[in-house]
């Protein structure tokens, strides 16, 4: 009985947890920008007319590539982004053929970038990490395509000019988040056929490396709050775990340590401990349940290593079906939901157990 009292006494006294937020808040807007670089495809090409062979061979596509994207996350899964891309450049040179023998007509350049609004849906990696999506796009792309010509090719297609026309455009990439407010995402944008008044009309495909930032987050975590109702006591997870993350941070560990000189006077004998997760309504039925069933699994499990037997902790999840903040929070929406709405992200430990005081009683009264 003096080592089952002395493990939980060090248990709680260490007491530490972990836990992932929810996923990208409703009804919120982000901003970013990218830069990568970009290769134009589909410029090499050979065009016959009657009696002349005329051919394009490109010397340079290959070019940096960069935009900006504004965006809507509609829910946790899908988005609607408003963007603007540089797509790059490419020289080539025109070659006629005849008899047998190759002339060079000159040299021309194109150049393209685009406004496009497409679609966004993503899907959560949390086999691999909490804070990884993998994710796809699509939509349309107003593209603006220029281009300039020289030598005998200012003849054919004159010195050169610009088109203006809508492609389609599609990209796959992972968004791993960083922070709270912050994430970075890894993309290959393909960009299918940019029209110009040329032989010349490419395809344009884009990889890369962006900075997400989500308008209105937070930047300072509320404060802890810490109650105890009967042997229930309720933790604030936005003080426990950083967003989306299965850490405690070290505001969490301080909090939870300064509950222990209340959880050391339980009597260990009569002692059965339940951790319970709660979530925000924010996101599925589904995401939220295995949400507040890994939050409440990470703290039983950090609860078995310090040394509480396993034969008396359990855990569970009650993903969004109990809010304690009613209906005050359904008017607002962005970051002033997400605040409103903290009560509900809670971690509880209920301790059914006779503390101190009440065993003395029973003692005196035998």
């Amino acid at each position: 009985m003096k080592k089952t009292t002395l493990a939980l006494a060090i248990a709680v006294a260490s007491l530490t947890a972990t836990a992932a937020n929810a996923a990208y808040e409703d009804n919120t807007f982000y901003t970013g920008a990218k830069l990568g670089w970009s290769e134009l495809y589909k410029l090499d090409a050979k065009k016959v007319r009657a009696f002349d062979d005329v051919s394009i061979k490109t010397s340079n596509r290959s070019n940096v590539a960069g935009g900006a994207f504004l965006g809507f996350q509609a829910n946790p899964y899908l988005a609607f982004e408003l963007g603007y891309d540089w797509l790059g450049s490419a020289k080539y040179k025109r070659s006629f053929h005849y008899a047998g023998k190759g002339y060079d007509l000159g040299k021309s350049k194109v150049s393209a970038q685009g406004v496009s609004l497409t679609g966004k849906l993503s899907y959560p990696l949390s086999f691999i990490s909490d804070d990884l999506d993998i994710y796809g796009r699509a939509g349309g792309m107003v593209t603006i395509a220029k281009w300039k010509n020289g030598g005998l090719t200012k003849d054919l297609y004159g010195k050169g000019g610009t088109k203006t026309d809508v492609s389609p455009v599609y990209a796959l990439g992972l968004d791993y988040r960083l922070n709270e407010d912050f994430s970075t995402r890894l993309e290959y944008q393909y960009v299918q056929h940019i029209h110009t008044k040329t032989d010349a009309s490419p395809d344009a495909g884009t990889v890369s490396l962006g900075i997400t930032y989500r308008l209105g987050s937070p930047a300072v975590a509320a404060p802890v709050e810490i109650k105890t109702e009967v042997n229930r006591y309720v933790l604030n997870e936005d003080v426990l775990f950083a967003y989306a993350k299965a850490d405690l941070k070290a505001e969490g560990r301080q909090a939870l340590d300064n509950l222990l000189a209340t959880l050391v006077k339980i009597n260990p004998s009569e002692s059965a401990i339940v951790v319970i997760g709660h979530t925000d309504r924010i996101g599925s039925d589904n995401y939220n349940q295995k949400l507040s069933e890994r939050r409440a699994h990470t703290v039983l499990n950090y609860l078995v290593q310090k040394g509480v037997p396993a034969e008396i902790i359990s855990s569970r999840g009650m993903g969004k079906s109990q809010p304690v903040t009613g209906t005050k929070c359904n008017a607002l929406r962005g970051a002033d939901l997400k605040a409103c709405l903290a009560p509900d992200r809670r971690v509880e430990i209920e301790v059914k157990a006779r503390n101190v005081q009440e065993v003395q009683v029973i003692d005196q009264t035998k």
